[in-house]
């Protein structure tokens, strides 16, 4: 064994045993019992205690607000080599939340007459050359203008010397389109780069300048700042990164590069203080924020979950609004309910590290509710329909929680809705065209449905507001779509002559009625306050399940969880352990496509081909579209067997991968980037090639193909 690597044993063992917990700061305003969650703090530490190790965590800052309460808290090191403890002052990389603050910005400026939402970019920024087609700033803030984001990451990812705006700009210029603007959804941080020389020409104002003065000092952000290498930033984390699954320091980048798309800096306690300002309406005016806070829509009538600037996905029948952001020395996540007062930010300064399963158990805990429980089922067709009936609860009990009133009060509009889901939400419809029938309930929530699952869902919430009291909105965020649809089943039932037509037809509600009684019966207080630990005694864990969930078809799915331990195992190169947990899943949940390819991994890392690929063929059987075991799954395997030299098990995938995607596009150039990286330039070109004769954009790949070409 090397020293570097006893030295990462020592040190990872040392703070998984002892882990440093900085300084907590504890307030309650002007009234509050501090003591109030005092239980789910503990319980909360005693998870960050028992994971953050494992996990490969360095260093993180967690704070919530809820009301007048607030509670921040540093766990393990801002420094690493010297033993410096993170703090709740530490101050980290936003990285893309950063692109809130822009967007907030941008909308301040149209309040004020600056900015016109559907003007061309070049209104403001006349040095950026004209597209294909006009890019307008309403399009850029939901990452629909059809810029792209980092092309050659290589070059891009990897910037050391600081750029002014112009020069960020020039990064990028140049790049076709990805699309015609309105048309597709492309995450793009140069976007809102675009969007940060917006608020400049508009403004008359550097980008720093302008969010400093009209978010950062209006909110008492004392600590929030561009971020600046040269200058002495108190508090400031050191960054790290995993290589070959061990912590080394993060590789310097200037992220001025990306200024308004992720160049800022700040602490967890002054992100509660923006969480606050953004609740309270101290930056934008109520009908402004509603507008930044909806979630904007392709031209072809797709939501996209994201409005201006800010992820706007319903979240357990609740309105959420949130960001993330990942980049060198950084990982960030806020979240903000802002009906209920509540949000939390989170801070890490190890790349890549996976807080959200951390952010939903301090929010399950703080709020004492499940927040992440799902059913399970067999087959094909019932956990489309599940999923279905859980998207109805959260988009619209969610937007009811946003607007406190239904979608529509129009009687067609909900008579048209209830119709649409009786002849969708069908077993045989499903069993006769899966395909089709799938699509069209897939397209429930979204415009070109004209929105008939989150009609449906706010309608029954305002029923059963009506008929049991306001209390009833928390008693179904807290319980879950089981019992939401069982109570709206049970008055409207009894609803006569014309109102039959906003009820569910008997066949549905027969079906239902059979999954209720298996839900209630196998989601145990067991289950209800199970979280999924590398500790847990997987043996004991999995005969509990089972004897719970005996003979029942639809019951509590862990999987995620259970998954995503075993893939930390994985990558940590404890094979055997991680097999043990994917088979124990895979027990568990035979029939769901998620497990079956994580499972047919481990098997390729132990050197099983031939198991692997009738594990991966069972998956796409059940998954015949490939959401699940999709491209972009595959890919991240085989850059996974990549990195650990497993190349017999790598090409395996390969070819299972060519062989179940023969025509699609990213699969290809997923192939032709696994040869460029084992030396196999020719390869490489041509499965480039076979991927833009498949449809993949040439611009995407035209720098790569030029260096490989012109070598």
């Amino acid at each position: 064994m090397s020293i570097n690597r006893q030295t990462f044993i020592i040190t990872i063992i040392f703070l998984f045993q002892v882990i440093f917990t900085g300084p907590c700061l504890l307030a309650k305003g002007n009234f509050g019992n501090t003591g109030k969650y005092q239980e789910a703090i503990k319980l909360f530490e005693q998870y960050v205690n028992e994971r953050m190790a494992f996990d490969r965590g360095v260093g993180i800052s967690v704070g919530f607000i809820k009301d007048d309460f607030i509670w921040v808290k540093g766990f393990g090191y801002a420094d690493l080599e010297n033993k410096t403890p993170t703090k709740a002052e530490s101050a980290y990389r936003l990285a893309s939340i950063t692109k809130t603050f822009t967007a907030i910005g941008i909308l301040q400026l149209v309040e004020k007459g600056k900015i016109d939402l559907d003007a061309e970019v070049q209104t403001y920024v006349p040095y950026f050359p004209k597209k294909k087609w006009p890019v307008t700033v309403r399009l850029l803030l939901g990452h629909l203008g059809g810029i792209s984001h980092y092309r050659d990451y290589d070059k891009e990812g990897h910037i050391k010397v600081h750029k002014n705006t112009k020069e960020a700009l020039e990064v990028f210029s140049g790049f076709d389109l990805v699309a015609e603007p309105g048309t597709r959804y492309q995450y793009s941080s140069y976007g809102f780069n675009l969007l940060g020389a917006v608020i400049e020409g508009a403004s008359g104002q550097s980008y720093g300048d302008y969010i400093k003065e009209n978010i950062f000092v209006p909110l008492g952000m004392e600590n929030s700042r561009m971020d600046d290498p040269e200058d002495l930033i108190p508090y400031r984390v050191r960054g790290y990164r995993l290589i070959n699954d061990q912590i080394k320091n993060s590789e310097f980048v200037d992220i001025s590069s990306r200024f308004a798309g992720g160049g800022t800096r700040s602490t967890a306690v002054d992100m509660l203080k923006y969480a606050r300002g953004v609740i309270d309406g101290k930056l934008l005016k109520k009908e402004t924020s509603e507008m930044m806070f909806t979630s904007m829509a392709t031209r072809a009538g797709r939501l996209i979950g994201y409005g201006m600037g800010w992820s706007v996905r319903p979240w357990h029948g609740r309105f959420q609004v949130a960001h993330g952001g990942n980049q060198a020395e950084t990982a960030t996540y806020l979240l903000i309910l802002p009906k209920i007062k509540f949000a939390v930010f989170m801070g890490s300064n190890r790349e890549g590290f996976p807080l959200g399963s951390y952010v939903v158990r301090l929010t399950g805990l703080v709020l004492n509710e499940d927040l992440d429980s799902r059913p399970y089922a067999s087959g094909k067709e019932t956990p489309v329909l599940l999923s279905a009936c859980n998207r109805i609860f959260s988009y619209g009990l969610g937007y009811y929680d946003w607007k406190n009133a239904p979608l529509t009060g129009d009687k067609d509009q909900l008579k048209e809705a209830f119709a649409f889901f009786n002849q969708y939400m069908d077993i045989k419809a499903l069993k006769k065209n899966f395909k089709e029938t799938k699509e069209k309930i897939d397209s429930g929530i979204h415009l070109n449905s004209k929105q008939a699952f989150t009609k449906i869902g706010s309608f029954m919430a305002a029923k059963l507001i009506e008929t049991y009291g306001a209390d009833a909105l928390k008693k179904y965020q807290k319980e879950g779509f089981f019992t939401f649809f069982n109570d709206f089943i049970n008055i409207s039932q009894k609803w006569p002559g014309e109102k039959k037509a906003f009820t569910f037809a008997g066949k549905f509600v027969n079906l239902f009625s059979g999954w209720y009684r298996d839900w209630n019966r196998t989601y145990t207080g067991y289950a209800r306050n199970l979280a999924i630990t590398p500790q847990l005694d997987l043996k004991a864990l999995t005969a509990q399940l089972k004897k719970d969930f005996a003979n029942a078809r639809v019951y509590p799915d862990f999987s995620n969880e259970m998954i995503n331990t075993g893939w930390t195992f994985l990558r940590g190169d404890k094979v055997d352990r991680a097999f043990e947990i994917f088979t124990a899943c895979s027990t568990l949940y035979p029939d769901s496509p998620r497990v079956l390819g994580y499972l047919a991994l481990a098997h390729l890392c132990k050197g099983n081909i031939d198991l692997s690929r009738n594990l991966f063929k069972k998956a796409f059987k059940i998954d015949p579209e490939g959401a699940v075991i999709s491209p972009r799954f595959l890919r991240i395997s085989a850059l996974f067997l990549e990195e650990k030299k497993k190349s017999k098990a790598l090409f395996a995938l390969v070819s299972i991968a060519l062989e179940r995607y023969p025509t699609n596009a990213e699969v290809h150039k997923a192939v032709g980037d696994l040869y460029l990286e084992s030396g196999k330039k020719e390869k490489a070109i041509e499965y480039y090639r076979k991927a833009i004769n498949l449809g993949l954009d040439f611009s995407e790949l035209k720098p790569i193909l030029e260096k490989l070409e012109k070598k």
